[in-house]
Formats: C-alpha cells, structure tokens, sequence
C-alpha cells in the first residue's frame, strides 16, 4: 500500500536537438556554452510555468535547463554540428487535452521559447525528440514517467525515500536492493544512491 501511494507522475519533459551547428546564446560567452544554461528569467517567470501544470496544461513560456553535451565530446554529433539536450518544466503526466494532441503545441512552444534566448536556432534544426512524461513512462519502464522515479517532496524525501521503512536500499524482498533514482538522496548525476546502496550490501554482507 506504502509503494502504491508513491506520487511518481512526471512533471518534465526531455528535449533533444540535432543541429547543423553549436546554437548561440544572447549573452552567453563561449565557455558558458559549455556549462548547464537555465532559461527561467525570474522567480515569478518560473511560478507562472508551473501554474498550468496543475490544470493538467503546459505554460506557453517553458522553463528549461539546457546543455550542449557535443561541445565537452565531439563524438556526440558530426563536425560542426551540435547537439542540444534540456530538460523542459512543466509537463503534467495527465495533459488535459492527451499529449498525442498537445505534444507538437509543447514543443512549438519550447521552439519558441529558445528563440528568444538563440535567435535563429530554429533553422539550424535538424531532427527533434521530445519525450514527455508518459513517452519516458513507455521507454524506460518507469512508472508515471518521474525523471526522479518520485516526487522529491518532504514527505518522500531522507528517511521516506521511497517510503517510510525502505529508506536504508534493502526491501522486504530478500536480496532484492534499490540504488536508483528512486531512494535517497534521489536523482541527477550524483550516482549518491548507488554509492550508498553499496555500502549497505558491502556492510549487510560483511
């Protein structure tokens, strides 16, 4: 009952880009471009994307946490083009109007939103991805789609994560541990739930 009450539905989108060449951000000098560039202009800018959300509706003026990865690893695209990844606020698991309708409205959107910070990026274009919460729910097998496999509220967080009696990475399932995105301290790039998931199987075993 404890894992069925999770709250896990996504509220991100993920954007890949294939450009024919590196995107130029107003502002932005070349060693930013190669740094994590978040488009969110104030506090009340990111307040009124997230609004939306909670109407099962995407804001018109996204916010976004972007990188260019093919600028640190040349391998990731052909000389002289670019590829863009970013993560896209808010994205309801549940979009009102069904994302098989809403998902080119979202991404026209996101399009436009990166115009106004890289004029002229939408002509360099060459394929475009984008995976809604529902799409990474299909692709990787997660339930709801949460790039954290969970909401990271107070109440699924430190000793609650995932749930209240599960939060040292062994479950009641013997053998069976969890080292994901899912348990403490939740996700990104840390790999912290894995190092400590070690560490209690390293510790349990002896």
């Amino acid at each position: 009952r404890k894992v069925k009450n999770n709250r896990m539905k996504g509220d991100a989108a993920k954007l890949h880009l294939a450009l024919d060449r590196p995107p130029q951000f107003t502002g932005v000098d070349a060693a930013g471009h190669k740094g994590r560039l978040v488009m969110a202009p104030s506090p009340d800018h990111i307040e009124r994307a997230f609004n939306p959300s909670k109407y099962g509706e995407f804001s018109p003026e996204p916010v976004m946490e972007i990188t260019l990865p093919s600028l640190a690893d040349s391998s990731l695209a052909p000389d002289g083009a670019c590829v863009l990844s970013a993560v896209v606020q808010y994205a309801p698991y549940a979009l009102k109007e069904g994302w098989s309708v809403g998902k080119s409205k979202f991404l026209k959107a996101i399009m436009a939103q990166l115009e106004i910070y890289a004029p002229g990026i939408g002509k360099t274009v060459l394929h475009a991805e984008l995976l809604t919460p529902a799409d990474i729910e299909a692709r990787y097998r997660m339930p709801g789609g949460h790039w954290h496999h969970g909401e990271l509220q107070a109440d699924q967080m430190l000793m609650s994560r995932p749930v209240s009696g599960w939060s040292g990475y062994d479950t009641p399932i013997d053998g069976l541990f969890l080292a994901g995105a899912g348990s403490h301290p939740g996700g990104g790039v840390s790999g912290a739930p894995g190092l400590n998931a070690a560490r209690r199987i390293i510790g349990m075993k002896g």
